[in-house]
């Protein structure tokens, strides 16, 4: 049996001018220094998913109100925020992920992250540094080498005005900041999901924005009342107005002028729910993180449903005064609490089997300043492919590389060289990689960076690579023979001697 180890030395050199499509951005801020120390000891980890809090640090949630049993649920950076607070008066501990609590038990600095490398923090069957080199949290039992990044679409603002719109006026009913009547336009989020080739498996969505708010909405209509469903269309509504109301309903929409009180409200098509735009003709106005550590602002997409059960706008429950034409009614249909503002993600559910998520919450931030919104999950998703061949070199003779598993690093997706050292993946995710050659276990190469567009395939520069002398091996042959023990056994004897 021939016993061969193998190592990169690159004979064909191989370089590739692309630019990137897609890629993660760190987030560093508040002094914070956790991200710099792990990025000292992982210096090829800079600017990937892993560069970023949520590497330490775990999302939570909280129940909106007392005994509402509604939660609000906050990624990493947002649940830091909330616990531990901008004057860091709470327990940092308390946002920790297993990773995050191992890296700080052990002493929180470089040596710290060295000192857990074998452990497996997130007791998934995997080490910390088997995650950390496939890009995959290691605090997180649900981010596993083993997966493979769900499908994913990507929209720009100009993709999304290409698409077929809708525009509904229709009455916006909070339970406590003011009521307000407004003009919407956007894309119908059924016409979105089936641009973006959504599966039959497909159940519902989940829209994240980047402040931590997610809400869930079925495909279908179903009877609970805090569910706004996609498909079809919603109510007819009636225009309420009473001078009374002025006090917590805003009527300065300019379409409030057509309408009196008890008016049907006419909506071509109906009413839907969209993924907005625009609101009485302008854009919205994107979302910031105020001082508050609160969301200000809606833009560049809102998610808007419609009230499953039209009714007046009611006062704010806040409100001192209820003796009032349309007091605070709790049973009543408050829509406007289920239309996220500054929606970056839809989340389509469930996971196809095998597949894992995409970074939620940390990179929110970037999409509302590109315009942009991504989609993934249950969908056909955007994808192209990956092939090339390699060669290898067997003392002087230059043979095909079969069996070598080629690896997507920051998705998973792999697959094993054919005999004539051929190989191919296929259904990538758009965006920009580096991908892994190893053979034996061994480690031989990184390739990067590799761009993959959508329907296209991307051709990897042959690379042949150098056979490394086998320890032992005196006449470079690759295998350990008799020609070989009898040159070592004469070495052995001269030493001996």
């Amino acid at each position: 049996m021939k016993t061969r180890m193998f190592t990169f030395i690159m004979s064909l050199t191989c370089t590739l001018l692309v630019s990137a499509s897609f890629s993660f951005a760190a987030y560093h801020h508040m002094n914070e220094e956790d991200s710099d120390t792990f990025i000292q000891v992982y210096p090829d980890k800079k600017e990937t998913k892993l560069d970023s809090c949520a590497s330490c640090h775990s999302g939570g949630s909280y129940e909106k109100y007392p005994d509402s049993g509604q939660f609000i649920s906050m990624g990493s950076c947002q649940w830091c925020h909330y616990k531990y607070g901008y004057d860091a008066s709470g327990n940092i501990v308390e946002t920790l992920n297993p990773y995050g609590k191992d890296f700080y038990i052990h002493g929180r600095n470089a040596d710290a992250i060295k000192a857990i490398e074998i452990k497996d923090s997130d007791a998934d069957g995997f080490s910390n540094i088997e995650e950390i080199r496939a890009f995959r949290y290691p605090g997180d039992a649900e981010d596993d080498p083993d997966k493979i990044v769900a499908p994913i679409r990507i929209y720009s603002k100009s993709e999304l005005s290409q698409l077929p719109q809708h525009t509904q006026f229709m009455m916006m009913n909070t339970s406590r900041s003011g009521d307000f009547y407004a003009e919407y336009t956007g894309v119908p989020l059924e016409i979105l999901l089936e641009d973006a080739g959504i599966l039959d498996t497909a159940t519902g969505v989940t829209v994240y924005a980047p402040d931590g708010w997610s809400t869930f909405h079925p495909l279908d209509p179903v009877d609970e009342s805090s569910l706004y469903h996609i498909k079809g269309v919603y109510p007819q509504a009636t225009y309420y107005h009473d001078p009374e109301a002025e006090s917590w309903c805003d009527y300065s929409a300019p379409l409030c002028s057509s309408f009196s009180n008890g008016n049907i409200i006419p909506v071509s098509g109906g009413l839907k729910a969209l993924i907005a735009i625009q609101r009485n003709g302008a854009n919205l106005t994107p979302g910031i993180l105020n001082a508050e550590n609160k969301l200000d602002g809606s833009g560049p997409y809102r998610i808007v449903v419609p009230q499953k059960v039209p009714s007046a706008p009611d006062q704010s429950s806040k409100a001192d005064n209820q003796n009032v034409i349309w007091p605070y009614n709790e049973d009543w249909d408050h829509n406007a609490g289920f239309c996220s503002r500054s929606v970056t993600i839809i989340k389509v559910e469930p996971l196809p089997e095998g597949t894992t998520d995409i970074n939620i919450m940390e990179a929110g931030w970037k999409f509302i300043d590109e315009e942009k919104i991504i989609i993934y999950g249950a969908i056909q998703g955007q994808t192209g492919s990956v092939s090339g061949k390699l060669y290898a070199f067997n003392n002087t003779e230059k043979i095909a590389l079969s069996g070598a598993t080629v690896t997507i690093i920051e998705t998973g997706h792999k697959t094993t060289s054919n005999q004539d050292g051929s190989y191919m993946i296929d259904n990538i995710p758009i965006g920009s990689y580096s991908i892994s050659i190893k053979h034996e276990g061994h480690l031989l190469l990184i390739v990067d960076p590799i761009i993959v567009d959508e329907s296209k395939n991307t051709q990897v520069p042959v690379c042949t690579l150098q056979l490394p002398r086998l320890t032992g091996d005196a006449d470079n042959d690759g295998v350990i023979g008799l020609k070989d023990l009898i040159h070592w056994f004469k070495v052995l004897a001269k030493m001996i001697d």
